[in-house]
């Protein structure tokens, strides 16, 4: 990432601005400007019933944000899978695939047997679902209607889940979860590109529940609950953190995450918010801990992995460490001399939210728990 897109990429995620960061993104708020134009037509079209909403004969589930950057939907999208398939309930992953290059309407991922798709065209994010859910079907298409009915003729899948459903709003849906990071719920309080809003605050009140992750962390938890309670009354919040749960290493080897405790670390990721994987590590106390920092969703080339293997030896690392979905982003590069490491993390839902939001899951969907 260029200085430039760094500097403003971090900028637009800040609550709070000086007078000259102000005047620096001040172009930005004309194009934010147009883009909540868009945005407002949208929505007003679809709630006056201009755009036709189509159901499918499923029960649908939709995850998603209402922000740029990571809130975790892709580790709440496998615990729900992972808790119907427990339940012997057939599921099935719809996702639209970013920066997937598949051509065709709807795109098969994995079925029950076996991943068919590679990561390059089906994108990191539904390769990363198929590799943590095998059994369970993942579809992209930008058409998830398309999707939706293959899932039912091909799997007789029961329960559809939108990854990144949230401004899907073409597909009537059954449950609506919105994610909030609870330390930067709504960044500046700008629509993108001069802030990191998709859409205006109002619409969290399309959303069944909120998940808030990262709640540990945030100092204003309470009055955040109170914003969204004043959008819309009696709406359950349920609060998550980020867990680390291993870490494994490509040739089958799995340590806990204390593993990391006084070891030099060369870490590295290309993700929305690459502040969270930071404060996660800091965490397991590493001895020596440096962060290289790519693009969002970027497509490591062997340079890359060059450079980063060179810098790990010269700086006598014990081990390079990355998320699981940049993991996908290279794992056909060759091993290097310098150990790789990959971090898995979970939600933890506080203050025993876990058996609530279960119960509440499936008393949304009319299904017994």
């Amino acid at each position: 990432m260029s200085y430039l897109s760094s500097k403003i990429a971090n900028l637009i995620a800040q609550q709070k601005e000086s007078c000259w960061e102000k005047i620096f993104l001040s172009p930005l708020a004309f194009l934010s400007f147009f883009y909540k134009q868009a945005i407002t037509t949208r929505l007003l079209l679809y709630s006056l019933g201009f755009i036709k909403v189509k159901s499918l004969p499923q029960r649908v589930i939709s995850v998603g944000n209402i922000t740029v950057g990571g809130t975790g939907k892709t580790p709440l999208v496998i615990e729900l899978a992972e808790m119907f398939k427990e339940r012997s309930y057939p599921i099935s992953i719809l996702s639209r695939g970013y920066k997937g290059k598949y051509k065709n309407k709807v795109f098969l991922v994995a079925d029950h047997e076996k991943i068919w798709a590679k990561p390059e065209q089906c994108g990191d994010e539904p390769y990363l679902l198929a590799k943590k859910l095998p059994g369970v079907p993942i579809i992209v298409g930008i058409d998830r209607y398309l999707g939706g009915l293959y899932a039912l003729q091909n799997f007789q899948s029961k329960i559809l889940i939108l990854d990144d459903g949230f401004q899907y709003l073409s597909l009537k849906r059954d449950l609506n979860l919105l994610l909030l990071d609870a330390t930067l719920p709504f960044g500046n309080g700008w629509l993108f590109p001069r802030g990191i809003l998709r859409e205006p605050i109002n619409q969290v009140k399309r959303a069944d529940a909120v998940i808030l992750t990262k709640a540990s962390k945030s100092a204003n938890i309470l009055i955040l609950k109170e914003k969204l309670l004043n959008v819309k009354k009696e709406m359950p919040i349920f609060a998550t953190d980020y867990t680390p749960s291993k870490i494994w290493m490509p040739e089958g080897k799995f340590y806990a995450p204390e593993f990391l405790k006084g070891k030099k670390v060369l870490a590295f990721c290309g993700i929305g918010r690459p502040q969270s994987f930071k404060e996660t590590l800091i965490k397991l106390e590493p001895k020596f801990l440096e962060i290289e920092n790519f693009p969002d969703h970027h497509w490591y080339k062997e340079k890359d992995w060059q450079e980063l293997n060179a810098k790990a030896k010269e700086i006598n690392a014990d081990i390079l460490l990355t998320t699981e979905k940049d993991w996908i982003r290279l794992q056909d590069f060759p091993l290097g001399a310098v150990p790789l490491g990959v971090l898995s993390v979970r939600h933890s839902f506080l203050n025993n939210d876990e058996i609530n939001f279960k119960k509440f899951v499936f008393s949304k969907l009319g299904l017994d728990s």
